[in-house]
Order: structure tokens, then sequence, then C-alpha cells
């Protein structure tokens, strides 16, 4: 209930009776309506003005628990009329109901029962033999929870408890009883009408403030919820699941109530602002915030980059094709040199691709995979010769030229140095392919539509200049428009949302970052890259951003450090996401530190 303190009882009475009076003479002076019904609008208990619960019959006025109402000094405010034979401002045993007569200032009268209530209040706790400190009782509005020593026999405890204002009702003190189950406590108000009933636990469980333990997120559980700031809850979870349209389940911890207005049903989590209410057996109530989830995973496969063999800076890129892994780099020249490799889902080397055929100036370094696995790979190619990008069906394919391009066809004026290449869609329906330039702003878009490539290029420019030798384009899924771009420059170093026009719709820096990964699966749109971080590691990230909004891009939902203080001489770094065996995966790689494979469902 509602406590108002006020200076002085007369001030209160002239106001609210000026504004009563103020609004009657209105009302008669308007359309003669009647006067509206007399009612007590206010209780004054022992200097302390309460605002009661009306209703026709009875007006109830609800103290802190364990008040003492035998002798209760009493100051009624009326509203519309006045009392009849009642004294203000003297004291009455208010432990039972009194019936106050009213007279409407309309001429009616009226009768009310006047209910004061102090709820019990727990006066003594003790267990027979166990000393129990009073830090452990927790006596709430609805549960006595108690925390004994750990190892305690629950099983035969006699017990006495004793209560201000309220009496025990089928509980025997001092009576020993089986404790290892919850029981149900009654107790008799004062009035000797009204019942208050309490769970009542002893448990050796720690118990207290209000707390969140653990949750479930569309049937798969956490591992852990990390407490934020003290009130931001951050669920890790242990699977993927449509984080937009959650039900969420809590574990609270012992003797935590939770708000029954919280039913967990269709929360859109990557908000990032669900609220939930819980009271603590210290009877405290505690609003927690539900934070955007995080992937809680452990690798299938992690390796180290001295575990490949390598030269320094070597590795370049990394994609899926069917079960495999591919690593392309720099050493890969054809057709002596060894790669690109590729690799099995245990980390294992496999076998080389089949490079038969293949006329490169410069080392295979640059490659991407459609959403079959079709791999095409790009050479560094600086030379005014025809440069061409290379067509591997699968690992074991061999290779066909696809795209060719020079100096000439391009259209520019400087050798074509590729920074990357990017796929979305499939090489035998729809898809788009990206090729950046390297130190340049050029990007080249092709499109492939039922199976057929347009040679043409459409050639674009993203809004920044002077990148480096290695960033790149990835094309937002099929049908829906956009790029995402993994930029390191001299201007800007980060990830932009790029429109259909390569206008930058939204862009987040500080990020060293030089190629990414889109994927559109079960309805939601994914993007996964690598951001190094010079002298410490890599940071392997995935986002959800099915609703392309700055916040998706700037708060991951997966997020793994990879520690080196190898330093990545040319920020070359790489992710891939495909459906492998029904579920959805993710591989991270950066040359000089390592590689990581993560299956993202249970």
């Amino acid at each position: 209930m509602k406590k108002i303190r006020i200076v002085t009882w007369p001030s209160i009475l002239t106001l609210m009776f000026a504004c009563v009076l103020t609004v009657s003479c209105e009302k008669e002076k308007l359309d003669d309506r009647a006067f509206e019904g007399v009612d007590i609008v206010g209780v004054k208990i022992n200097g302390d003005l309460f605002l009661p619960q009306n209703n026709d019959q009875s007006v109830v006025v609800t103290l802190p628990a364990g008040q003492d109402l035998s002798r209760v000094n009493l100051q009624l405010l009326v509203a519309n009329g006045e009392l009849v034979g009642f004294e203000n401002s003297r004291e009455y045993d208010c432990r039972k109901p009194l019936n106050i007569q009213l007279k409407g200032a309309d001429g009616s009268q009226r009768e009310v029962t006047l209910k004061v209530q102090s709820p019990p209040a727990l006066a003594s706790f003790i267990i027979e033999g166990l000393a129990v400190e009073a830090d452990h009782i927790h006596f709430a509005e609805a549960s006595l929870i108690v925390q004994v020593p750990e190892g305690t026999d629950l099983s035969n405890l006699a017990v006495t408890l004793e209560f201000l204002n309220g009496t025990l009702v089928d509980f025997a003190n001092g009576q020993a009883d089986d404790y290892t189950e919850p029981k149900s406590l009654t107790l008799l108000a004062v009035d000797e009408e009204t019942r208050y009933t309490y769970d009542f636990i002893i448990t050796t469980q720690d118990v207290g403030p209000a707390s969140v333990q653990g949750m479930t997120i569309n049937g798969v559980p956490t591992d852990s919820v990390v407490v934020v700031e003290s009130s931001t809850l951050v669920p890790y979870i242990t699977g993927l699941a449509d984080f937009s349209a959650a039900d969420v389940v809590l574990e609270t911890g012992f003797g935590n109530r939770l708000d029954p207005a919280f039913t967990g049903k269709g929360l859109n989590l990557l908000a990032g602002d669900n609220q939930v209410k819980i009271t603590g057996s210290d009877g405290i109530e505690k609003t927690f915030t539900i934070a955007r989830p995080r992937l809680s995973l452990t690798p299938l496969v992690e390796k180290t980059y001295n575990q490949f063999g390598f030269g320094a800076n070597d590795m370049a890129g990394v994609a899926f094709s069917g079960n495999h892994i591919v690593i392309a780099n720099y050493s890969a020249v054809a057709p002596t040199e060894i790669g690109p490799n590729y690799y099995d889902l245990d980390g294992k080397p496999v076998g080389m691709l089949d490079k038969t055929g293949v006329e490169i100036a410069h080392s295979l370094r640059k490659l991407a995979s459609d959403d079959e696995g079709r791999l095409l790979v790009v050479s560094l190619g600086i030379t005014s010769d025809q440069q061409t990008i290379y067509r591997w069906d699968n690992v074991t394919a061999k290779p066909v030229p696809y795209i060719t391009y020079s100096k000439a066809t391009l259209g520019i004026d400087a050798n074509p140095r590729t920074a990357g290449i990017n796929i979305t869609g499939s090489l035998d329906g729809d898809a788009i392919i990206t090729v950046g330039l390297a130190q340049r702003s050029e990007v080249y878009v092709w499109k492939v539509q039922g199976g057929v490539l347009n040679k043409t290029p459409s050639k674009f420019a993203i809004p920044f200049d002077r990148t480096a030798y290695y960033w790149s384009v990835e094309p937002m899924p099929i049908g829906t428009d956009g790029y995402v771009s993994a930029i390191v420059g001299n201007s800007f170093s980060g990830i932009a949302s790029l429109t259909s026009t390569f206008d930058a719709d939204f862009q987040q820096s500080g990020i060293m970052t030089s190629d990414c990964k889109i994927k559109e699966y079960n309805g939601r749109t994914y993007l996964a890259y690598t951001a190094y971080v010079s002298g410490k590691g890599a940071l392997f990230r995935i986002c959800d951003i099915t609703d392309g909004g700055a916040n998706s891009y700037q708060q991951p939902i997966f997020e793994k450090w990879m520690a080196s203080g190898e330093p990545n001489g040319n920020n070359t770094m790489d992710a891939d996401m495909a459906v492998i065996n029904g579920k959805l995966h993710a591989v991270f790689a950066c040359t000089n530190i390592g590689l990581q494979l993560y299956k993202l469902e249970n």
C-alpha cells in the first residue's frame, strides 16, 4: 500500500474539500447533476496517511507486517459527505473490522466496514539442537525458506515458530517432522477471519536474493547465464536457435518466485531488452533484462597455424566444399607447388586440388564456394594479360576456366590485382559473384541465371578510398538486395552494409577483416567473419543480420577468441558457412594464427 507523509492534517483536509466544493459548484452550474457518492478517501494511522482500497461495502488499509493493531490512532478523510458517530484522532482497537456510518452531501446514508490489516511477521524461529543464522531465515509474502548447514538431516526436525499478528493453524510447535519436501503453512490473522498461506521450506541449498541459474531457449538449454552490471542476463546457449521468436523457460534461484506476467512465449531476444521480475527468497523483487544470447560452442577442429606447415603469411582463404575444408595459400603456384589443400571435418589433410591445365602467372590465393560446394579460385593476377578464374565442382574434380578478364576488358588503367572473390547462390542455378581489386575501390559483379553466366560484369565502386591488398564484398542472399563488405584500408577498416548500388547503408569501423560470408538458413540471415587484432590473435564472429539493423552487426551472437602473438603481415583472414549433413557449420581462418571449425546446432 502506498504511504504518503504530509506536513499537517488540516492543510490536506482544506485542500481536498476545496477541490470537492469547486467541482460540485461547477457541476451545479453546468448541468445541475447530483453529488458524487460519499466515500472514505484517506486513512491516517498513527500519523501516516494511507490511500485505501474501496468497494461498496468495505474500505481496506494494509500496513507493513507485524504492526500492533490493538491501539491505533485513526483519522478518516471523507469526500462528498461526513462521518456519523465516529470520533477522529483517537485510539481504536483495529484487530477486528470497524463499522463506519457515512452521510453523503446529497443526504444519502451508507455503512462501510473499515479493515485495517497488518500481515503476520515472524517473531522467532527455532530448530531444536541446531543453530540457524538469522540471515538464513527468509520470510516473504508467500514463503518461509530457511537455509540450514550442509549435511543436516531434514527428515527429523523439531521446529518452533512464533508470529506477530498470526496464529498457526494445523501446526504443532516442537513436534519432529520430515522436511525433505516443502510444506504448506497457514496462519490465522488477528481478525480471526483472514488466512495467510506460505510455502514452508527447510533446505541445505543456498537461498537468498533473486537470481537466474539457467535458461532453455526454444528447447535448447544454456550452459551458463552471465550477469552483467548486476541485472543484465547474457544467456550462453549450446546451439543455434531462432532468437527472434523464442520460447524461454527460466531456472530461477532456490525459493525464487517468477512474476506470473512473464510467459516467456515468442520473445524477440535479439532486441536485448526483454524484462522479467523475480522475487528472491529474501522477499525482494528484482527486474532483470535478458540480453542478446550468445552461442557457447566447442570447436570440432582447432588447428594452430604451425600445424598446417605453411610459410609465414601463406594462408589466404578458406571455403567449404562438400564434407571438406579447402584452404588457399600464397605458395599454391600451378602446376607444381602444393595447394590449394583440402581437409576432412576432423581437420586431417586429404589432398590437393587438381591443377591440370591451370595457367596462372601468380598463385591461386583467394577462393569461394557456392551453396553446393562448387569452388571458384582466383589468382593474384598483376599482369596485363588475360586472367582466369577457375571452377572446381568438388575437391576431386578437374578445373575448368569459368571467368576471364583483363585490364582492357575491365576498363581500368592498371594491371588488375584481385583482392578477393565471393559467391552467393548456386552456380548451377542463380548466383552472384563479386571480385574486388586490390588498393582500389572497383568491384565487379557477375550474375548467373539458370546456370548460365553473364560474362560481362557490372562495375561498381565502394564508397571508401585506398583499400589494402585484400578485402571483399559479399552479396546478400539471392532475392535480397545489397552487399556486405569486409575492408582493410587507409580511410576505413571494418564491416560495411552496402545498398544494391554500393552506397553505404551502415558501417562499423575499427575492425581488421578482409573477408566474410553470408548464409540464409531457416529463414534467418547470418554473417560470419574473422577479425584480426594486432599482436593478440583473432576474433571469430557470427551475427544475425536478418533485420538489417546496426545493432545486428554490432552485437554478435557468437564470438570466440583464438590467441596468438604472431603478426598477420598481409591482413588475410576468411570465414565460410555451409549446411553439412543437415546442420549449419562455420569455419574461420586467420593467417599466422590458425583455424577453427564449428557445428552451430545440436
